[in-house]
């Protein structure tokens, strides 16, 4: 069965953006640990370089099917997504951040709607 192109697209995007987020949070874990063991701190650094492996597999494939042009600015979509958890963290987000990233998200929706027809 074949997908439709923006269900295949939002898909690869997701993926892609999802194993950053992931990866982010991975680092950000680690980074609040203070004193890490050994043991744990090269557990952690192989949870990211799994994570970043497999975010470079999903846009090798990805790129099969879309050009780069339309799969790279959707992964904007990142920057909204990694303001909730940096205000999950405790950071302090300003009025000036949020609106920066409405427009972010704004222009990825705008983007998105752009996609024509169907992958082979």
């Amino acid at each position: 069965m074949k997908l439709p192109t923006k269900l295949l697209l939002a898909t690869f995007v997701l993926g892609a953006v999802g194993l950053n987020l992931l990866s982010a949070i991975a680092m950000k874990v680690l980074a609040n640990q203070g004193k890490l063991g050994l043991v744990f701190l090269l557990f952690g650094i192989g949870i990211v370089i799994f994570l970043n492996g497999l975010r470079m597999l999903v846009w090798m494939y990805a790129n099969k099917h879309f050009p780069l042009s339309t799969m790279y600015p959707l992964t904007s979509i990142f920057y909204p997504l990694m303001l909730g958890v940096s205000y999950y963290f405790g950071d302090k987000i300003s009025p000036f951040q949020v609106g920066g990233t409405f427009l972010i998200t704004l222009g990825v929706f705008w983007l998105s709607w752009k996609v024509k027809g169907d992958v082979a």
